[in-house]
């Protein structure tokens, strides 16, 4: 089997910090049934596997990695591999707006719960119930996964329509945009949507309340949950509320919601709710904990780490 070193991109070092090889290694320990080696030349870091070059696409949609390069003797030859995305990746990179979820902490998210479900990510549909300005969703449509997004601000799918003419726009991107409701229409806007769609695939930005999720969604199921709580914040809603508090009301919806043989990735602060209070919003609800080794820090305050949970 021939040996191939994944760079660790300075993307995944910016994400990730001081844990960042150790993020890539558990990330890529789900992904092969080989335990990977870490390897540093100068600044650069790079984990080594023995896999089967047809399996470098898959492993180059993993959050860390920038290329692949085949080891012979002491030499490293970059690979001609791409990832095989949809879309121009301006569509989750492109906007910058206070308050955006990291984007390789998104894709690192998806990729965990891919790893849990046994089919190809086209197969998929993909939900984040606390969606703002629908990172999730559009990295979701770059796997080739239909999605849907859940947000309570009413500015979000403004912000995100402006974003989407404006890529559509400078990438010449074939696309069709359109509105409708999901609910009887009302004056503050619950169950209005965004659609767009492009390639193949889809995604729907959905104005509510991710507590109401089931009658928002319409009782439909999906295969992969991925969302990130707000970070010692207050989430808006009906009044003040703490996200253990929106967590705790909203986590019955979130596993109903998740299709059998589905998985559920939940990043968070652990200072605050701690992950034992995280559990425990989610005990009884037919999900088991997956184990996982992402934790990393991002300031004094945050500690950041992934909620990994499946229904079988």
């Amino acid at each position: 089997m021939p040996k191939y070193a994944l760079l660790i991109s300075p993307r995944a070092e910016a994400a990730y910090f001081h844990q960042a090889a150790e993020v890539a290694f558990a990330e890529l320990s789900g992904a092969v049934d080989v335990a990977p080696e870490v390897l540093s030349h100068g600044d650069m870091r790079f984990l080594v596997v023995d896999v089967a070059e047809g399996a470098l696409p898959g492993l180059l949609r993993l959050s860390f990695a920038q290329g692949a390069f085949a080891i012979e003797g002491d030499a490293m030859l970059p690979v001609a591999q791409t990832p095989g995305f949809h879309l121009h990746p301006d569509f989750v990179w492109g906007e910058k707006y206070r308050g955006k979820t990291n984007e390789t902490l998104t894709q690192l998210l998806i990729n965990l719960a891919l790893q849990q479900v046994d089919r190809p990510a086209e197969e998929l549909t993909l939900l984040d119930p606390m969606s703002g300005r629908g990172t999730t969703c559009l990295w979701a449509m770059r796997y080739g996964m239909r999605s849907v997004g859940i947000e309570q601000d009413k500015q979000a799918p403004v912000d995100i329509q402006r974003g989407l003419k404006k890529w559509t726009k400078l990438h010449r991107q074939k696309h069709k945009l359109s509105e409708g409701w999901v609910q009887k229409v009302n004056k503050r806007g619950a169950g209005k949507y965004l659609e767009f769609a492009a390639e193949g695939v889809s995604a729907r930005f959905i104005t509510g309340d991710t507590v109401a999720a089931r009658d928002l969604l319409q009782r439909k199921r999906f295969d992969v949950i991925a969302t990130d709580v707000p970070y010692g914040v207050q989430h808006q809603g009906r009044g003040q509320r703490s996200a253990l508090e929106v967590l705790c009301e909203a986590a019955p919806g979130w596993a109903e919601s998740l299709a059998p043989g589905g998985a559920m990735a939940i990043a968070f602060n652990s200072y605050q709710p701690k992950r034992v209070a995280l559990l425990e919003a989610f005990s009884g609800l037919g999900l088991e904990e997956v184990p996982v080794a992402v934790a990393h820090r991002m300031s004094e305050s945050i500690l950041r780490d992934v909620l990994l949970l499946r229904r079988g």
